[in-house]
């Protein structure tokens, strides 16, 4: 007896028994066919992975018939309640528990794998299309304050090879806001330095020009033309090397700065605060959003917005230090004796107010008695 071959449509194939690791392969080779960076792809691909590891380990099932919304949601609440180092081999676990941006990157990349499952038709919808990321608490970032960055400059020696790099990193990342990543892979072909600026490869592949100043300038000079060490292979291009003569990594630089702040006292210091000093710094010196926006590679505004909100909290600083009628020593100034209805009693404070011109302000008093003699004329 000859058996009939079923030539089913894809809609017809049964999917429901298909494993999330098996699923997980594909994905991943189709985040790389759309040219994501091989960090996001791995964060995908380590997401799912630990879904699956605790999906066995409670007894449930990885069968993709078998996930719904309530299954990711005790998987959200299995983060929350998890210690930050949970099984990390050198850290310790007494650092409290996950930050809710981490669970929060959890949630948008188990979203975005689920819907391109339901894009590619393995589901007939979008299983969690209603499970909403968890919001995550707006802090505003302690910048780096001048003398800060004075201190660690001055504790860099520049008069070793290690010492120059150092210092010409840290420049460079204050004065331009690049990411560790893009630091640690900016060629030195791309290097513009005499014309003042550098061409950075950034998120998602996009190239951009980014400005450097005449201090950036000098240091990188001196570590190229006396300091920077020739590559191990040739084809080692990059602009920051080891002694060796190998490319920096993004751990070795985490590691140089750690350092640094352990030594001066500021433990907040890492790479990425760097770029918020940047822009924090660039608002507060009149630079423009949109440029901001450009110099840092931000695809939207909605990043540039905070750092607006640190420029804003910045000033505010400098204006409690610098407020000018803070800082004229005129000592207990009383505002009037307050009405029934809460408001301050205007003649008390009008006197008052001359009492203290008369005192401490001739001028601004003899400019107001200007101002209404040329009105009674007028």
């Amino acid at each position: 007896m000859v058996m009939k071959v079923q030539n089913k449509r894809w809609q017809e194939v049964e999917k429901g028994h298909l494993q999330l690791e098996r699923l997980s392969q594909h994905y991943t080779a189709y985040n790389r066919s759309e040219g994501k960076s091989q960090r996001t792809v791995e964060g995908y691909s380590s997401v799912i992975a630990y879904l699956c590891k605790y999906l066995k380990q409670n007894g449930g099932s990885t069968k993709l018939a078998d996930i719904d919304i309530l299954v990711i949601r005790d998987f959200v609440l299995h983060l929350q309640d998890k210690a930050r180092w949970d099984n990390h081999p050198s850290m310790s676990t007494h650092g409290g528990k996950l930050e809710a941006s981490t669970i929060n990157n959890y949630v948008r990349a188990l979203r975005a794998f689920f819907s391109w499952l339901h894009r590619e038709g393995y589901t007939p919808e979008h299983i969690l299309a209603n499970l909403k990321p968890p919001k995550v608490p707006q802090k505003l970032v302690k910048v780096l304050t001048n003398d800060e960055i004075a201190q660690i400059l001055k504790c860099i020696d520049s008069d070793y090879a290690s010492g120059c790099r150092d210092i010409a990193m840290i420049i460079v990342m204050l004065d331009t806001g690049l990411r560790l990543s893009e630091l640690t892979n900016l060629r030195l072909d791309d290097s513009h330095i005499d014309e003042g600026y550098l061409k950075v490869m950034g998120k998602g592949s996009k190239e951009r020009i980014v400005p450097i100043g005449g201090l950036a300038q000098k240091v990188l000079q001196r570590y190229v033309f006396h300091f920077r060490p020739e590559p191990i292979r040739n084809d080692d291009n990059n602009l920051f090397l080891s002694l060796d003569g190998y490319p920096i990594s993004n751990e070795a630089v985490r590691l140089i700065l750690k350092r640094i702040g352990k030594k001066t006292g500021i433990r907040r210091f890492h790479p990425h605060l760097c770029r918020h000093t940047f822009a924090t710094n660039y608002l507060i010196n009149g630079g423009d959003v949109f440029s901001l926006q450009q110099i840092l590679g931000h695809t939207s505004l909605e990043m540039v917005r905070r750092y607006v909100t640190l420029a804003s909290a910045q000033v505010r600083v400098q204006h409690r230090k610098f407020s000018p009628m803070d800082r004229m020593n005129l000592g207990r100034v009383r505002l009037g004796k307050a009405t029934r209805n809460g408001r301050s009693n205007g003649r008390g404070l009008a006197k008052e107010y001359n009492s203290m011109n008369n005192e401490s302000q001739p001028l601004i008093q003899n400019m107001t008695i200007n101002k209404l003699r040329c009105r009674n004329l007028n």
